[in-house]
């Protein structure tokens, strides 16, 4: 880890009274030197200078510290430029390494902190990093035929009977999230906006996700509340895909009083609104509010380079952030958060952290990370890789972002 190199306040508080020590023994005259000793008693004066030259001292050094501020914004300042993505794993990391920080509201601004010491990225990664595509308008056929399916798939559904196994997710339920959807991706600009692969790589996986739940309940004539669960949670996850908002809470299921996820549908099913455009730019969300997200269709377009780190602590509890302990060993995939259980939804990563590469939106992003066979707990699975494309820093926009990530091993 690299080590500040500023001199403690204390060093420099002695020097200072140091300093004035020898300037009120200098500045004293002995009463009975030569033949008409002076008796003018200098002595307040030497203090009253000493007391001044160490005030202004004191202000010169916590000037140089900067002002006082909010420890997280100081933190993730730092963070940012050393074009590491303040995620909750980086932070944490911080505050490990820096303990006194620990229960603070307030620092200098200028403090020097300790910081983790990362493998230097390999230059073919940077030289890959700086190829970022541009976006497109093309609608690829494979995701255009999706689409087509989920139309024809939910006439099929909404006119089957079917059985449910909670009376808390009755068929009502599922046809309004469905709908809701189907206002969404039949929109006429789902087949104009701007676009990239990864984008588009989601939009895939979330809708053959949709299309196999109305496949499976039309086969068995079944509902369960599993099911809506997923179709709630995939329409949040194109919700934060197509309009993502960084500023949004994070999504609460209603939990009713026997632990049931959904026990008060009646709300939502009041609350609920199907996709519009009813106040211009203003889009309604799946809940009825005003799109508090992107309103420009090319702001969701963009794509950038990020770095995988990974770190984490031995038996002995010593931080590991380099190494062979730690790198070109994990493999690391990520997948659309609603997806995390259906495995063939993950995509791998290119080459093994530390580090590893992605090419990744702005978007939430479920992780997960694998030792061979092994999968391996790490501590947020989930990231928002969003923050990286507000990074202050806009020099080091299009260089590799580290994205850190703590392994629970």
């Amino acid at each position: 880890m690299n080590k500040p190199t500023t001199p403690s306040f204390r060093v420099f508080l002695f020097l200072l009274v140091l300093l004035s020590h020898h300037l009120m023994v200098f500045g004293q005259r002995p009463p009975t030197s030569g033949p008409n000793p002076d008796e003018t008693n200098l002595t307040p004066f030497i203090i009253g200078g000493s007391g001044l030259l160490m005030a202004a001292g004191s202000y010169l050094y916590l000037k140089s510290r900067g002002p006082k501020i909010p420890v997280t914004d100081n933190l993730r300042d730092y963070l940012w430029r050393q074009n590491i993505m303040p995620s909750p794993d980086a932070l944490d990391l911080m505050y490990e390494l820096n303990p006194s920080l620990s229960g603070k509201e307030l620092m200098r601004e200028k403090r020097k902190l300790l910081t983790p010491e990362f493998p230097e990225i390999p230059d073919e990664m940077k030289q890959l990093a700086a190829n970022v595509p541009p976006p497109t308008y093309v609608i690829p056929e494979n995701l255009k035929g999706l689409m087509e399916q989920f139309q024809s798939t939910l006439n099929a559904f909404q006119n089957i009977s079917v059985t449910t196994t909670n009376p808390n997710a009755p068929k009502e339920a599922f046809n309004e999230v469905l709908g809701n959807l189907e206002g969404i991706l039949t929109a006429p600009e789902r087949y104009t906006e701007a676009r990239n692969a990864v984008k588009d790589q989601l939009l895939t996986d979330l809708i053959t996700a949709i299309n196999q739940t109305m496949d499976d309940a039309i086969q068995t004539r079944e509902l369960s509340e599993d099911k809506l669960i997923l179709l709630h949670a995939i329409a949040e996850d194109l919700e934060n895909l197509l309009f993502p908002n960084l500023n949004s809470s994070q999504p609460v299921a209603s939990i009713g009083e026997d632990g049931d996820h959904f026990a008060n549908w009646d709300s939502f099913l009041v609350s609920a609104d199907k996709h519009s455009n009813e106040n211009g730019n203003q889009q309604r969300d799946l809940k009825g509010g005003i799109r508090g997200g992107l309103s420009n269709r090319n702001d969701n377009a963009d794509v950038k380079w990020f770095a995988f780190a990974v770190y984490k602590y031995d038996a002995e509890g010593d931080l590991i952030t380099k190494g062979k302990e730690v790198e070109n060993r994990y493999q690391i995939s990520y997948a659309s958060p609603a997806l995390k259980d259906i495995e063939g939804s993950f995509h791998a990563i290119n080459g093994n952290a530390s580090y590893g590469i992605a090419l990744l939106g702005n978007g939430k992003y479920f992780i997960k990370v694998k030792d061979g066979e092994i999968e391996v707990p790490v501590q947020n699975p989930i990231i928002h890789f969003g923050l990286a494309f507000q990074n202050p820093v806009k020099e080091l926009h299009n260089d590799l972002t580290k994205v850190i990530i703590y392994l629970l091993e």
